[in-house]
């Protein structure tokens, strides 16, 4: 009840509410007509996150999108394409340390090459990680 004396009185105007910046979580009723209820249940599985979630975030105004069908496959596709990658990195890092030790001037260009690629490699490694943790913090559950 204090919460509810204390909250200001909606006077019409739509303001954005920051969900991040409020950690406490309290239960609240909804009485819904059984198919306004089962469509919420459908459509927050469909979204893969909580009721609640799925209410707060069309109360925000930014409802969660339903997930891809193959959205588990394109997660599990791009972390085995990092693990290879990753792989890769770890070669290419490794051949270098062997022509470092070649000091022939004549392989000067492919040491070029091979560092621009690894470098590549690194910065689509990281940017797949930062993905695949996006990805994965979507889930809600």
């Amino acid at each position: 009840m204090a919460m509810v004396d204390d909250a200001p009185c909606d006077t019409g105007e739509s303001e954005s509410i920051d969900g991040a910046s409020g950690t406490q979580v309290i239960k609240v009723t909804l009485r819904l007509p059984v198919t306004h209820a089962v469509v919420l249940a459908s459509r927050a599985r469909v979204a893969d996150v909580s009721q609640g979630t799925y209410v707060a975030r069309l109360i925000d105004g930014t409802p969660a999108q339903p997930r891809a069908p193959n959205h588990t496959q394109a997660v599990a596709a791009l972390m085995a394409s990092t693990d290879r990658l990753a792989a890769l990195s770890a070669d290419l890092n490794a051949f270098m340390r062997l022509l470092g030790r070649t000091p022939r001037s004549e392989l000067e260009p492919y040491r070029a090459s091979i560092r621009s690629l690894a470098c590549d490699v690194r910065v689509h490694l990281a940017s797949a990680a930062a993905l695949v943790a996006a990805l994965r913090a979507t889930r809600g559950r």
